[in-house]
C-alpha cells in the first residue's frame, strides 16, 4: 500500500514538473511576442521619424530648387540684355565708324570733281591735271592710314604664303630662290591682320 502511494506521489510530482515546463515555455513565449512586438514598434517609430526627416529634406529641396530656378530665370533675363545691349552697342559703333569713313571718302570725291572740272576748262594744263591727282592720291594714304590701313612690303621679302600670293615664276640666278622679285597687286593689312594679299612674282633656281 505504501509502494503504491508512493507511485502515486512520484506520478503527481511528475505531472507538477510537466505543468510547470508547460509554464515556462508559454512565458518564454509571451516574453518572445513582447520582445517581437516592441522591436516592431521600435521599428515603426524608427520609419516615422525617417520619413519626416525626408519629407523635411524634400521639403527644403523643394524649396533650394525654386530659389535657383528664380536665379537662373534671373540670370538669363540679365544675359539677354547685356547681349540685346551690346549688339545695341556694337552696331552704334559700326555705324558710326562707317559714317566717318564715308565722310572721309567724300572729301576725295569731291577733290576728284574738282580734278575733273578743272581738266573740262584747262585741258591743255596737264601739271594741274597731275598736282590734282597727286593731291587725291596723298589724301586717300592719309585716310587709310588713319584707319589703320598699311601697305605690305614684299619686294625682295621672301615668299610668305600666308602675305603673298604667287602669280607667277621667273627662274633666275640673280635672286635667291624663294624671293619675291616683283609686285602685280599690293596687298594690305589692318593692324596684324591681313586685309588682302599682294600678288607677287616669286624667283626660281635656274636648277
Amino acid at each position: 500500500m505504501q509502494d503504491k502511494l508512493k507511485f502515486d506521489d512520484a506520478d503527481d510530482i511528475s505531472i507538477e514538473i510537466i505543468d510547470d515546463e508547460e509554464t515556462t515555455e508559454e512565458q518564454a513565449k509571451a516574453r518572445d511576442m513582447a520582445r517581437q512586438a516592441a522591436e516592431v514598434k521600435d521599428y515603426h517609430q524608427t520609419l516615422e521619424v525617417v520619413c519626416e526627416a525626408l519629407k523635411s529634406e524634400a521639403e527644403e529641396l523643394k524649396t533650394e530648387n525654386a530659389t535657383l530656378r528664380d536665379q537662373l530665370l534671373r540670370k538669363q533675363a540679365e544675359f539677354e540684355n547685356y547681349r540685346r545691349r551690346t549688339e545695341k552697342e556694337r552696331s552704334e559703333i559700326f555705324k558710326r565708324g562707317q559714317k566717318e569713313v564715308l565722310i572721309e571718302m567724300l572729301s576725295v570725291l569731291d577733290n576728284f570733281e574738282r580734278a575733273m572740272l578743272s581738266v573740262a576748262q584747262n585741258p591743255a594744263d596737264e601739271d594741274a591735271l597731275k598736282q590734282g591727282f597727286e593731291l587725291i592720291y596723298k589724301q586717300f594714304k592719309d585716310i587709310l592710314t588713319k584707319l589703320g590701313v598699311e601697305p605690305l612690303d614684299v619686294i625682295g621679302k621672301t615668299f610668305d604664303p600666308h602675305l603673298h600670293e604667287a602669280v607667277t615664276i621667273e627662274q633666275t640666278s640673280e635672286q635667291e630662290a624663294n624671293t619675291v622679285i616683283a609686285e602685280f597687286q599690293k596687298g594690305y593689312k589692318l593692324g596684324e591682320q591681313l586685309l588682302r594679299p599682294a600678288q607677287v612674282k616669286v624667283a626660281a633656281s635656274n636648277e
